[in-house]
């Protein structure tokens, strides 16, 4: 006699559920059409961007908040980036290559501890003025599911030569932020995909502990990840046409913008993601200066020797490359990001009042 199979637990269910979403969110942003760039200026509608920026795949966590906690706010500083192309070299033509760096200087470590610390307190400043009960950083960190999600997750600041990633002090980096809160990846432009997802296992397993933490809090949970960028990097031999060029070409601008918005929120055991489908392009202003850097003799002899070896072989290939010194001046930096970054402020508290 047949014996229907069992029910999976409701538990199991909505692991399986919140994983899905949990993994799927960044992933599905990094395949759609790059997100469309607005200027932080005069003209600027925060209430407009929260209406129309954000993908939302399913807002029932976003529904009847009362009282929150933001346990997660991670802020993801680009300090270099660079883009290359190579050409295929079909016939007699050989290949040819380009490479274009660029490098943040001016600033540091300090200047970007200091805009986290003041967009995470005007975060949740904004969120007690929208009519949210908002939970003091001692009231969530006393949770027993937030220290074990402390004790597993990853410390800040993470460095690495592209980026430097910063939170709050004292509030650990886990769940979707710690699976985007790697080393840069080499860039084909300004909207390029978002960081390494080296921890996934590891977000996946704070799931249910962050339905554990929501629930001791009686709250819904907001975490926040978003991307501070320097520099527009562009592959001008990209796609099928481009690859068969004579000539390889990379360009780049260096400019100010935030991008790589997502929003998470768990009420209970639901949880809604929040994509912000748009790039905050702010005020070049910051840099003082943009320039190549300053050639070397040991560069100079690296080349001719380059060139002595393609000349020998008799190779058709060429090849170029450039390395470019963006330099902040600190004030400006710190007034022109620290005004963007209260901006989304606004677009991602304005969407939430929506929904709820």
């Amino acid at each position: 006699m047949h014996r229907p199979r069992p029910l999976l637990p409701l538990r199991t269910l909505a692991l399986a559920a919140l994983t899905a979403t949990l993994l799927a969110g960044p992933a599905a942003h990094a395949k759609d059409d790059p997100p469309t760039p607005v200027a932080v200026d005069a003209s600027f509608n925060a209430t407009d961007v929260a209406g129309k920026g954000f993908k939302i795949a399913d807002n029932k966590a976003l529904k009847g908040m009362t009282r929150v906690a933001v346990p997660v706010f991670v802020v993801d500083f680009v300090t270099a980036d660079n883009v290359r192309t190579q050409t295929s070299g079909f016939g007699s033509a050989g290949r040819a290559s380009s490479a274009l760096y660029y490098k943040l200087l001016g600033v540091g470590e300090p200047d970007f501890q200091a805009l986290t610390d003041a967009m995470y307190a005007d975060f949740l400043q904004r969120l007690k003025d929208s009519g949210l009960q908002v939970l003091d950083k001692e009231e969530f960190q006393a949770a027993a599911a937030y220290r074990k999600l402390a004790d597993g997750g990853q410390k800040a600041p993470v460095k690495s030569d592209t980026n430097t990633v910063l939170t709050p002090p004292g509030m650990p980096i886990y769940g979707f932020a710690r699976m985007s809160s790697g080393p840069a990846k080499p860039s084909s432009g300004l909207f390029g995909a978002l960081s390494g997802i080296g921890a996934g296992f590891s977000a996946v397993g704070d799931v249910m502990t962050s339905v554990e933490l929501a629930t001791q809090l009686n709250a819904a949970t907001i975490e926040v990840r978003l991307r501070v960028n320097f520099v527009e990097l562009a592959d001008n031999n990209k796609g099928f046409f481009g690859r068969l060029s004579n000539t390889a070409s990379t360009t780049g601008k260096a400019f100010p913008s935030i991008d790589g918005v997502m929003v998470q929120v768990q009420q209970g055991q639901l949880r809604s993601s929040m994509l912000l489908d748009r790039v905050l392009v702010l005020d070049p202003a910051v840099f003082a200066e943009v320039r190549e850097k300053a050639t070397t003799a040991g560069d100079v002899a690296g080349a001719v020797f380059a060139g002595l070896i393609r000349l020998a072989s008799s190779s058709k290939d060429s090849s170029s490359s450039s390395e470019m010194e963006a330099i902040a001046d600190p004030a400006r930096y710190k007034q022109i990001v620290g005004a963007g970054m209260n901006s989304l402020s606004d677009v991602v508290v304005a969407r939430l009042q929506t929904e709820r």
